[in-house]
Formats: structure tokens, C-alpha cells, sequence
């Protein structure tokens, strides 16, 4: 049995070293960085930024926002792809193909290159 001695010889606690605490502060900064990307939901039915899985190809990303409507358009990263649907319903058509979540193109940091 330990005596209060030996518990008191033994020193304080070590402190948490970094990499016990490191993964907790990644997921908050990470989560803080997400948030206002996911807010940006689509303004208009008709023009959505649809972000595909980032292990798809290029042909596949193209191939997928293609059956979704037209592509008007590339975001900074190239699993970005922007569609427009004249009956509208992009974002949902864009979910449809494989998207993983649709975003305003016009307000969207990962989508900087509209081409109209």
C-alpha cells in the first residue's frame, strides 16, 4: 500500500507533454477554419460550388458536375467544380452526383475562379 511518503517523495505531476493536448487544439483550429466555409451555403438554386471528394479524379470531379448541369467554372482547389442549372436545385443536384456539400460560389474561399 502507498503511504502519503511515498506519494509526497514522488515530486508533483508531470506536466502534459504536447503531444498529449496537440490533437485537441488541431480538431478546435481546424473545426474554427470549417465553420465559415460550411455557412456559405448556396444563395441561389440555379449556381451552386460543389466540393467533391478530394480522392476522385479530375475525370471523375468533371465527369460527376457535368451530369449535375453546366460547369460555369473551377474553385482554387481541384476538387472544386462550379455548376449552373436553369431549373435550379444545383446544390441539390451537385448531392446527387457525389458532392460532398455545395457552397455560395460568390462568397466561397475555395472558389476564386468564376468564369462567366
Amino acid at each position: 500500500m502507498t503511504t502519503l511518503l511515498q506519494i509526497l517523495a514522488t515530486g508533483p505531476a508531470p506536466i502534459m507533454s504536447v503531444l498529449t493536448w496537440l490533437p485537441a487544439v488541431a480538431i478546435g483550429a481546424v473545426s474554427t477554419m470549417l465553420v465559415p466555409i460550411m455557412a456559405a451555403r448556396p444563395l441561389s438554386a440555379s449556381i451552386a460550388a460543389g466540393v467533391f471528394p478530394p480522392w476522385w479524379s479530375n475525370t471523375e470531379i468533371v465527369s460527376a458536375a457535368s451530369r449535375a448541369g453546366s460547369i460555369v467554372g473551377s474553385g482554387t482547389l481541384p476538387f472544386v467544380i462550379i455548376v449552373r442549372v436553369e431549373e435550379g436545385e444545383a446544390a441539390q443536384r451537385l448531392s446527387e452526383q457525389g458532392a460532398l456539400f455545395s457552397l455560395d460560389p460568390s462568397g466561397a474561399p475555395l472558389c476564386a475562379r468564376i468564369e462567366r
